[in-house]
């Protein structure tokens, strides 16, 4: 499938936070999803990619996608193989979780912009969903200020979907709190705050059930603020998914991916779907 790559402007490293868009072909007020990718996250179209997958079978089933990979010191993710220590090291050494929060507005901003988005979606992943939730409940002004960068308002972002995201590690993943960017992590209090004040309209919440980083009380802290009615907010468990949602009961499978795509479609055509008969936005 075709895609057209973009760059917006990044915070560290090379300045470039790569975009690219899978468009499905739909009007413009139709919806579109960003992909916002985990901590030390390798989001390309590439083959086997996470994130390009996802965009990829999102576009071919009518919702045009976009991934976003920040800005960082190199883009060699597999010359370090499994060694994901080192390679958050060389990658993103002095990058802090202000840069990233900056990166993501950045890719949202473009997103929008360059790609003629209307309805945007974001959906993140880990620390990307954390992110996601800043964004959508307006709290990213602290991080752009004076960067010509313009903050969300009421309304801008029109879905939330957050996958494997907590405002709290577990105790025995807390190792990772020393690397970079997860070493200047703010109060948790700042995005139960966001998820207080978010406004989309529908929020989708997804945890693996073998999540070896985030508990499903952390998790949910952050959905039970979030000041939607069910059903328009939704909390579904992916059994025996991993934090990454790359596994099931512990072997590399896509079951877990495929089985947030077909939840993910269902809402965005139930939430949304009106949008395209009536041509009405949001923002």
């Amino acid at each position: 499938m075709d895609y057209i790559s973009e760059t917006a402007p990044g915070s560290f490293g090379d300045r470039e936070v790569l975009l690219h868009f899978f468009k499905a072909g739909s009007g413009r007020d139709c919806p579109a999803v960003l992909l916002l990718h985990g901590v030390h996250g390798w989001a390309s179209p590439a083959e086997g990619n996470k994130y390009g997958f996802l965009a990829r079978e999102l576009a071919a089933n009518g919702v045009s996608a976009c991934i976003a990979e920040s800005s960082r010191l190199r883009r060699d993710r597999e010359t370090f193989g499994d060694d994901r220590v080192s390679w958050a090291k060389a990658a993103f050494r002095g990058k802090t979780f202000p840069m990233e929060v900056y990166d993501a507005c950045s890719a949202f901003e473009y997103f929008r912009r360059d790609f003629s988005v209307s309805v945007p979606v974001l959906w993140g992943f880990s620390l990307g969903g954390l992110i996601s939730v800043l964004i959508a409940g307006k709290k990213t002004a602290g991080y752009i200020a004076g960067t010509g960068l313009t903050s969300p308002r009421e309304g801008e972002v029109a879905g939330l979907i957050v996958s494997g995201s907590g405002d709290e590690i577990r105790p025995e993943a807390s190792g990772s709190l020393s690397l970079p960017v997860l070493d200047s992590l703010g109060d948790k209090s700042e995005v139960l705050r966001a998820a207080s004040d978010a406004s989309p309209a529908f929020a989708l919440f997804f945890y693996g059930s073998l999540d070896e980083t985030f508990s499903e009380e952390s998790s949910r802290r952050i959905f039970d603020r979030l000041p939607l009615p069910e059903p328009r907010k939704e909390f579904r468990f992916i059994l025996g998914a991993d934090h990454s949602f790359r596994k099931k009961e512990g072997a590399p499978s896509r079951e877990p991916l495929e089985e947030m795509l077909l939840i993910s479609r269902e809402a965005l055509d139930r939430h949304l779907g009106e949008k395209e008969s009536t041509g009405r936005t949001e923002g």
